[in-house]
């Protein structure tokens, strides 16, 4: 949840009477980081939601147009005996559904971009919310596993490979064989970026 949307839940729920101060106290920082916060608009993930609530006595509405997504701050996935294993290590974030384009029926997460393969369209650190699926659409960017290493990239069906199209020249396309898909994992399609001001938090 954006604090900016949080702190006029905090208003309606306390007759207008809660402060940037009374936001640090509750998640245990100070009235400058929360300042911070304020001025990109940031999100606050579970941990600090949960401890908003039980600072306040309240209840946060939990379908407020926001959907709970895993963030892999590392890894994303590995492939064990030829199945894909998600990682361990996942933090839940709250993502207005709306804004993000969002399906209440299909299934999401966030990891990040570690390279500007993709760039300008997607640069290094950039956080990516991506649909879960294996179905490959034709000239869409997706996440995948090839062997032990994780890319992103625009995916184009041939009839007998797979075209996957880096945005920056600086990064050679990979043709990937259909003797090759034994070492090919999709993990899901990018519907979304969330840059700069809108940073998780």
């Amino acid at each position: 949840m954006r604090i900016k949307e949080l702190h006029q839940i905090l208003q309606q729920k306390k007759n207008g009477k809660v402060t940037q101060n009374d936001i640090a106290r509750a998640i245990g920082t100070s009235r400058a980081n929360v300042s911070k916060l304020f001025s990109k608009n940031s999100f606050l993930n579970d941990d600090k939601l949960k401890m908003i609530e039980d600072y306040f006595g309240i209840k946060l509405d939990e379908k407020n147009g926001f959907a709970a997504l895993d963030y892999y701050p590392d890894s994303v996935a590995v492939i064990k005996n030829n199945e894909i294993v998600m990682s361990e290590k996942r933090v839940k974030f709250k993502i207005p559904s709306a804004f993000l384009g969002i399906n209440d029926s299909k299934d999401y997460f966030i990891c990040h971009s570690n390279d500007n393969s993709m760039y300008p369209l997607i640069i290094e650190g950039d956080f990516l919310v991506i649909e879960k699926t294996e179905k490959i659409e034709n000239n869409k960017i997706y996440l995948f596993l090839y062997g032990k290493d994780i890319y992103i990239r625009r995916l184009r069906k041939n009839i007998k490979e797979i075209i996957a199209k880096a945005e920056n020249k600086e990064y050679r396309n990979q043709n990937i064989q259909i003797n090759e898909m034994e070492n090919f994992y999709p993990l899901g399609k990018i519907v979304n970026i969330i840059r700069g001001e809108n940073s998780l938090y």
